[in-house]
């Protein structure tokens, strides 16, 4: 089974270092570094770090593509490209060296035709065969109509694959009647797409431990009943809550001194698609709690280091350790009609 990774709307990370970040104040910053970014860039650094690399489909804008294929082609990522009109957005990571508050500003990037879209999906399915898996990360350009991520999803069933997808919430919201087998949100995002909601603010990390579990699973079990195959919602450091047709398991996540939780929730889709791939395509012989586990184990390591993208393999494998050696989740029958 091969593992095609594709990021519509990439991004140039830009993280900055300041004392403070103060609204309305002249800030001077003490350390800035440009590195390329997006949801699907974050996963493929997880799976090169564990041994499985993944290649990368790209819509790059032409104004910026040879300066972002080759902070790419700097890091070893294997990607194809697809020129498209305009630019590369920017996503401003600040971090605040006197709270270790981490604050992320994402800008919505260049508009995109359906023409161009078009040549995205062709190059799709050029790349793909019957038991492939698909990771769709992250938002899509502004120009398209919902129905692209649709027509995605049913191009990549058409070819006998499997797509799990990690999208905005009304961009979820919009896909479930194509039954995407993976879905992938947080909390926050998973209650804005049972609503239909466009978001503005994400994974704010407000919720309190003794509510982000049933409200997790609750949310799994809700967006499984609209045609999800399976749901997995990450509730931060409380855990992640996976629903398959009525049955919903709650996993705790792992304590770790978290430097910054900037992109966890990619490393997080990066250690379950490690897992999956040892599947050969085969859903039937998935160990999804295993899955699961490489995932949470991921997320961790993430939260330890500030790139996003980059934890280490051997901690990955540490913390692994420490999760197998836990009781086993524990397993709740839910009312599919939630």
């Amino acid at each position: 089974m091969n593992t095609l990774i594709v990021n519509p709307n990439p991004v140039f990370d830009r993280t900055i270092n300041v004392v403070e970040l103060i609204p309305g104040a002249v800030i001077r910053t003490l350390a800035v570094e440009l590195t390329a970014g997006g949801k699907g860039i974050n996963v493929a650094r997880v799976l090169r770090a564990l041994g499985r690399p993944a290649r990368m489909l790209l819509p790059i804008g032409a104004d910026d593509r040879g300066r972002y294929e080759s902070l790419l082609t700097s890091e070893g990522a294997e990607f194809t490209s697809v020129e498209v009109p305009g630019g590369v957005r920017t996503a401003s990571i600040y971090l605040e060296e006197r709270s270790s508050r981490v604050t992320v500003v994402n800008d919505a990037g260049s508009e995109m035709a359906m023409t161009d879209w078009q040549r995205v999906r062709g190059a799709v399915r050029g790349m793909i065969a019957e038991g492939d898996l698909v990771l769709c990360m992250g938002s899509f350009p502004p120009g398209l109509p919902m129905s692209a991520l649709g027509d995605l999803i049913d191009d990549v069933h058409d070819a006998g694959a499997s797509i799990l997808v990690d999208s905005a919430p009304q961009w979820l919201a919009a896909c479930l009647a194509h039954r995407p087998d993976i879905i992938t949100p947080n909390l926050d995002e998973a209650e804005a797409a049972l609503e239909a909601e466009a978001a503005h603010v994400m994974d704010a990390g407000d919720a309190a431990p003794e509510t982000a579990r049933p409200r997790a699973e609750h949310a799994a079990l809700a967006l499984c009943a609209q045609g999800a195959g399976r749901a997995l919602v990450t509730a931060g450091a409380a855990g992640v809550a996976m629903a398959h047709a009525t049955e919903v398991t709650w996993i705790p996540a792992y304590p770790v001194n978290a430097v910054s939780t900037v992109g966890a929730g990619d490393s997080f889709v990066a250690g379950l698609a490690f897992e999956l791939a040892q599947a050969h395509g085969s859903a039937a012989m998935v160990d999804w709690l295993q899955a699961v586990r490489v995932g949470v184990a991921a997320a961790a390591a993430s939260c330890e280091l500030v790139r996003a993208g980059g934890a280490k393999a051997d901690r990955i494998r540490a913390i692994l350790a420490d999760l197998e050696g836990a009781e086993p989740a524990r397993q709740v029958v839910g009312s599919g009609a939630v």
